[in-house]
């Protein structure tokens, strides 16, 4: 099932990229001016991969254009981009080809920071926050795993997604560019308390209990406890207080 067109706006006006585009090989001369002239007309975002931006971290660089021509995106070449600018020049470097993203070592933690670029008449952005190297954040994809101390749900929900800037998207089943529900977030690092407040949906679980506590360990899982996600929209789930994610 899709999402009705109002529903698919607000997906996209939030939603990343599930997995990074694929890789290939730089367009140049005619391709890529075709390529250019056919990316004309849509809406366009730049993403940077992975989305934690660490002090010191080297990113991936993507821009897609969304609309008539890629109803559920498509890559638009960097190369048909121009006037890229950084806010904070002293926070991160950009590639010569644009393609690679460079977070300063020295960069203030907390710093936000706007990365943009010029295409058919329109600006295409991303923003960040330059986070410490050795610092606690839930920033980008999760898939729920369980371990012995706390059995993962069934059906298993496949897609939790924080994203840098306070907010969120779950989905059970991803399908395109389908989403559950999506919303707000608030997380204390120092105490774990979390915090999510859903702000639309294609299925919103009225049995959801979305107030309680996240912490992430050495094995890089991320658990959550006196916490419950809901019901998915194939039927009533045993509420539970724990559940258990891996980064994906």
């Amino acid at each position: 099932m899709r999402p009705t067109l109002l529903a698919l706006a607000a997906v996209l006006s939030l939603a990343l990229p599930r997995t990074a585009l694929a890789e290939t090989p730089p367009l140049t001369g005619a391709a890529l001016a075709e390529a250019c002239q056919d990316a004309k007309g849509d809406a366009y975002r730049l993403f940077v991969t992975p989305e934690i931006t660490r002090q010191g971290a080297e990113l991936k660089v993507q821009a897609v254009g969304i609309g008539l021509n890629n109803p559920w995106g498509g890559p638009l070449p960097l190369a048909c981009l121009k006037h890229w600018k950084l806010s904070v020049p002293a926070a991160a470097t950009l590639s010569a080809d644009h393609s690679r993203l460079i977070i300063a070592d020295k960069a203030v933690p907390g710093t936000q920071v706007r990365l943009t670029a010029e295409f058919d008449g329109k600006t295409a952005a991303v923003d960040f926050t330059v986070v410490a190297r050795e610092a606690v954040v839930l920033t980008g994809y999760w898939s729920e795993v369980g371990d012995a101390d706390c059995p993962a749900g069934e059906p298993l929900l496949r897609e939790l997604h924080f994203i840098d800037g306070g907010k969120f998207e779950v989905t059970w089943m991803p399908f395109e560019r389908y989403i559950d529900y999506w919303g707000d977030y608030s997380f204390d690092p120092a105490t774990g308390a979390i915090v999510l407040k859903p702000t639309g949906g294609n299925h919103v679980p009225a049995d959801a209990d979305l107030d309680g506590k996240a912490s992430t360990g050495d094995d890089g899982l991320l658990h959550f406890s006196g916490f419950f996600f809901g019901s998915p929209r194939g039927g009533p789930q045993t509420p539970r207080t724990c559940a258990v994610f891996k980064p994906h």
